[in-house]
């Protein structure tokens, strides 16, 4: 009785420790996965400056590798709920900009934008988000 107590013993210590100690794993690997949220360029300001029949262009840096492309949403207003929503765009991977129709936005309101990366294994960044407030001015040279 007493041999097998101590094999069992033995078995039970080596089975658990191992040349590199204890060892665990996930499936998920969500942090090596998960792309880094796009960093914004423009418009980061509170407000943003419009000619008539100038478009609005959105940009942004190209700072990731293994970047599937990019999804761009623009909402009216402050909240970004699916009835606000007035454009969305996916974008390539190598887009770093996108210009939208000055007739989108209207003198004073104010506007959202978001922006996401998506990565080549199809796994979605957290957002990257900016408010402002449109301010059209007049086209001079307009006839």
């Amino acid at each position: 009785m007493k041999q097998i107590m101590i094999l069992i013993f033995f078995i039970l210590v080596f089975n658990t420790i191992s040349p590199a100690g204890m060892v665990s794993f996930t499936l998920d690997g969500a942090p090596y996965n998960s792309p880094s949220e796009p960093r914004l360029r423009y418009p980061i300001y509170d407000t943003v400056i419009l000619n008539d029949d100038q478009p609005l262009e959105f940009s942004w840096w190209l700072d990731s590798t293994l970047t599937g492309g990019f999804i761009l949403k623009v909402y009216k207003g402050y909240n970004m709920y699916a009835d606000n929503l007035i454009l969305k765009e996916n974008l390539p991977a190598d887009a770093a900009s996108f210009k939208a129709p000055p007739d989108l936005f209207e003198e004073g309101k104010v506007y959202t934008w978001s922006l996401i990366r998506t990565s080549t294994a199809g796994y979605k960044s957290d957002k990257s988000f900016n408010s402002f407030k449109i301010i059209k001015i007049k086209n001079e040279n307009k006839k």
